[in-house]
């Protein structure tokens, strides 16, 4: 997806789905940037493509249960499911080179940050 195709589509969900995108992360969203607090959908309409590990909160999913449902359903029944998405692109630190970015979530939100490359600077 395009920066162009993942804005419209974020411009889309905001008017389908007002209600999982606070508009306090909608302009970050906008300009690619994902926040502490962001849902992991939200994450990914900031960040873009992305690599993830999940696991499953049990006493809400089966086994095997598809990460891409636990991590969407964080937007509207979080749970203690622990999520990291990696994601890689040059809008998460405006006028740097792109770079990999690890966010980590706990009860649905994103609570960590962090750009391994960054730091050894």
């Amino acid at each position: 997806m395009t920066p162009e195709e993942r804005r419209d589509y974020a411009l889309r969900m905001f008017a389908e789905q007002p209600a999982y995108f606070p508009i306090a992360h909608r302009a970050s969203i906008l300009e690619g940037r994902v926040l502490i607090g962001m849902s992991p959908f939200e994450a990914r309409l900031a960040g873009g493509a992305f690599a993830y590990k999940v696991e499953a909160d049990s006493k809400v999913w089966p086994p095997h249960a598809d990460p891409f449902d636990v991590m969407w359903r964080q937007s509207e029944a979080p749970d203690d499911s622990r999520i990291v998405m990696t994601f890689q692109n040059a809008t998460q630190f405006p006028g740097e080179p792109a770079q990999r970015v690890a966010v980590r979530f706990e009860h649905g939100r994103a609570v960590e940050i962090v750009a391994p490359d960054r730091a050894s600077r």
